[in-house]
């Protein structure tokens, strides 16, 4: 018997800092979607524990977030040898993109392993074993539109998002995550009230679902480090806003970022996004919507 689950590509819409640091954790809210573009995370019995990454090219040594979450999974339901399963991994998200690829492995490992073990585990008991492996990871759990805020990252899903025509561009280039986010100077980071952050994109989820004006809505405090850092990322933003893009951000701390294109001007981007660098890898998907 072999199970599969899809492990879908995220994107920060917005993400915003409120100048608050806690045990080297900033305190964010941001506005997350997913993308019909994803990892697929498979199952399947086998004679010992076995893990296997299908693109050799992956190798995360032992930083591999698939086998920590096996290791607390096993552990927090009282499992002291790994089982006889083998788990395989066929790996498309880009890593150090910002693109959330690791975490969404992750959170498909812990829904795979329930499945497959028939626990009927609850969503707060899976979310307490997310909690334990990475920040990010209990949001994939659910990989539906959502606020995310907080040291903690709590999640509040959100409800009537539409889907979005979509480009996601990634540079070749893998960033840290706590390197982008140990340069954040607190000192020069605006202080944003968190209620005021969290009900800013409530209020702006109608001029979202309309495609108005958003790039006066939405956007990520931290583009200003990273486009220090990597001019070619500010470029990528600019060039996917001249190849018809009625909205782009960098997404999480890059190194990719994203476009929505109206239905009709979607190809056309993508061709003159892939003709400007042989080197930038142009992804066409769609923005999944709360009902998807």
């Amino acid at each position: 018997m072999a199970i599969s689950e899809k492990a879908f590509a995220k994107v920060n819409i917005s993400l915003n800092l409120t100048g608050e640091k806690r045990n080297n954790y900033h305190y964010l809210v941001s506005f997350i979607g997913f993308c019909d573009f994803y990892d697929t995370v498979t199952i399947e019995k086998s004679e010992r524990f076995e893990y296997e990454i299908l693109d050799k090219k992956f190798d995360f040594g032992s930083d591999d977030l698939i086998l920590k979450t096996s290791n607390i999974f096993f552990e927090s339901i009282g499992i002291t040898n790994p089982l006889p399963i083998k788990i395989i991994l066929d790996k498309k998200i880009p890593i150090g993109a910002g693109l959330g690829g690791g975490s969404s492995d992750s959170a498909a490992v812990i829904h795979l392993l329930d499945k497959f073990l028939n626990l009927n585990l609850t969503l707060e008991k899976k979310i307490s074993i997310a909690s334990r492996i990475g920040s990010d990871v209990p949001s994939c759990l659910i990989s539906k539109p959502l606020i995310l805020s907080g040291y903690d990252r709590e999640i509040e899903e959100l409800k009537g998002i539409m889907e979005k025509d979509i480009l996601i561009v990634y540079p070749e280039i893998n960033i840290s995550t706590a390197d982008i986010f140990n340069s954040v100077n607190l000192k020069e980071t605006k202080v944003n009230d968190k209620i005021f952050l969290k009900n800013k994109i409530k209020n702006n989820l109608e001029y979202f679902n309309n495609n108005n004006n958003l790039k006066e809505k939405f956007s990520n405090d931290l583009e200003k480090i990273v486009f220090k850092k990597y001019s070619e990322v500010r470029e990528i933003k600019d060039k996917i806003l001249e190849s018809g893009a009625f909205f782009s951000s960098m997404t999480g701390s890059g190194s990719a970022c994203f476009g929505f294109f109206k239905k009709d001007d979607i190809l056309d981007g993508k061709k003159r996004l892939e003709n400007l660098n042989s080197h930038w890898k142009v992804i066409q998907c769609k923005l999944m919507g709360s009902n998807n």
